[in-house]
């Protein structure tokens, strides 16, 4: 890639002196600084600077115009010239002297890094670098306006194909950019698009995540202008708000709630989708979530959730979700709100608008399960044939979708007392079983939580006892030292204690391992383990074992 053009106004012969006048500058100044008793304190770090400009400035590679570099160099060179030609500086004071060397360390020394940057561009950006995009860095950082712009266009095409070394330099480069202030607009716009290319490549998005605090406000900017820069905002966002609760906080303090929603009721689908990815991101944390109710933000994303595109749609419902998943005073209000501004009715229609296994079932199936811990929502779910869509997604290929189903069933359940339901329901009662076998935790837990809730009927009981492995599964969850681990173990406990009239389950769990593991359960005091271990206890005394 070619070098950059001089700069308007700034003839190549112009630079050519300023460059000789610099380099007489530095020349001069150890000289003059050592009969200065000022510089004594600052002298290691200013000589230091000063060496490395002189190499960068005599270097073969250093550019014929760098005007950003040069003028600035020039001026800081005359001033501490001028400083150590007072002598002892009685003319400044002693204070003003200390701040002007202070300050003037501190720019030699950005200014050195910046000429070290102009003269190794391999250094910067390694072999990724120089096969297609030689010098790019350094324009992004000293180039004139038009430059700059060029080596953003450039940028965005390039950071797929950058290494590591260069792209973490070039996400420090738009945002010291983004944060300079000497910015067109339109190569502000451009820098937008740059850092969310850098957020879409999962090898660069962690190095966007460490720039977070520099970015988030540029990105908010873009975000309240609207139209492509919004969408391009909303992409970069999303990584930076997934994680950390500073950024989201930072959105929700810029009135980014109320510019994403206003993405997700008028942009394009594209930036329907990125801002509700956002949304749902900043919903995860629960101190936000006044902002949500103050915005009016359950109608927006319940339309979305009826008219967006599919991902858009998934992940308004991820939004809710997260949105109605705490048991705090806020969270139960927008439960409340959720459902009166028809949540329900709209879940309803997206599980019956669904083909196959779609990726927006598990969110779904996670509002439904919030909900529905208020019972007078359950009952009105259970009435509208909720149950069907819950009992076949415990089918699904997708952990996800299953475990939220199964979460969704144990809220549901608890009303499903008589008639057609219940049978329905027993029916998951051996797939249930299987999921107690599965390698993700959450998974287990959830069907723990599921067979808890249902065998508290007794009707439910007597299809539990009927599967031969089902005392055996719950058993093995109470196994701290198995893959089985992981489960909080309240819900096997409940399992057990609920089917442990029985003699022939007796039996199975203390064949199980039951009486062992119920130890470690004593020792933490989990709700149930004493009243279980008793039970085995006086079991084992009246003979759970009968004569052969």
């Amino acid at each position: 890639m070619p070098p950059p053009p001089p700069e308007s106004g700034e003839p190549a012969g112009d630079d050519v002196l300023q460059k000789a006048e610099c380099l007489r500058l530095l020349d001069a100044l150890p000289a003059a600084a050592a009969a200065s008793p000022a510089f004594r304190r600052h002298w290691p770090s200013i000589s230091a600077s000063l060496a490395s400009l002189s190499a960068s400035l005599s270097h073969p590679a250093f550019p014929p115009s760098a005007p950003r570099l040069l003028a600035p160099l020039a001026s800081a060179l005359s001033a501490l010239v001028s400083v150590a030609g007072n002598g002892a500086a009685s003319s400044l004071g002693h204070l003003h002297t200390v701040s002007l060397l202070s300050s003037s360390a501190a720019e030699l020394s950005q200014l050195a890094a910046d000429a070290r940057l102009l003269v190794s561009p391999g250094n910067v950006g390694g072999e990724g670098v120089a096969a297609g995009v030689d010098g790019l860095i350094p324009r992004l950082r000293l180039g004139s306006a038009a430059s700059r712009a060029a080596a953003l266009d450039a940028l965005v095409d390039s950071v797929g194909s950058l290494p590591p070394s260069a792209a973490a330099v070039a996400v420090s480069a738009v945002a010291a950019m983004l944060d300079s202030g000497e910015i067109l607009p339109a190569s502000r716009e451009k820098a937008v698009s740059v850092l969310a290319a850098f957020a879409s490549s999962d090898a660069t998005c962690r190095l966007l995540a460490q720039e977070a605090g520099a970015v988030v406000p540029h990105l908010c900017r873009a975000l309240e202008s609207g139209g492509a820069g919004a969408e391009q905002a909303c992409v970069a966002l999303r990584p930076l708000t997934a994680d950390s609760r500073d950024a989201a906080a930072a959105v929700a303090a810029r009135g980014g709630v109320a510019a994403l929603l206003g993405a997700c009721a008028a942009g394009t689908p594209a930036a329907q989708a990125a801002a509700a990815g956002v949304l749902r991101n900043l919903a995860a944390f629960p101190d936000l979530l006044p902002t949500f109710r103050e915005e009016g933000a359950l109608p927006s994303l319940i339309q979305l959730v009826s008219l967006g595109t599919p991902r858009a749609q998934e992940l308004a419902l991820g939004c809710l979700q997260n949105l109605t998943s705490g048991d705090g005073d806020e969270c139960q209000r927008l439960k409340v709100e959720a459902f009166q501004d028809g949540a329900l009715g709209c879940v309803k229609d997206f599980l019956e608008s669904c083909v196959g296994d779609e990726p927006g079932l598990a969110p779904a199936f996670g509002l439904l399960r919030n909900m529905a811990s208020f019972r007078y929502i359950a009952e009105i779910a259970v009435s509208a044939s909720f149950v069907d869509h819950v009992l076949a997604a415990l089918g699904s290929d997708k952990a996800a979708t299953r475990t939220e189903a199964a979460m969704a069933l144990a809220e549901l359940c608890n009303v499903t007392s008589h008639g057609k339901t219940r049978r329905d329901v027993g029916d998951a009662i051996p797939r249930l079983i299987w999921m107690l076998e599965a390698k993700p935790a959450a998974e287990r837990d959830a069907a723990a939580r599921a067979l808890a809730a249902l065998v508290a009927a007794s009707g439910y009981r007597k299809l539990f006892k009927k599967e031969e492995q089902g005392i055996v599964n719950v058993v093995q969850l109470l196994d701290p030292s198995t893959a089985r681990g992981g489960v909080d173990a309240r819900f096997p406990v409940s399992v057990l204690l609920a089917v442990s009239p029985s003699r022939r389950c007796r039996k199975q769990m203390v064949a199980a391992g039951a009486c062992g593991f119920l130890q470690a359960l004593l020792a933490a005091e989990v709700d149930g383990a004493k009243k279980l271990a008793d039970c085995l206890a006086r079991g084992k005394m009246l003979g759970v074992f009968p004569r052969s």
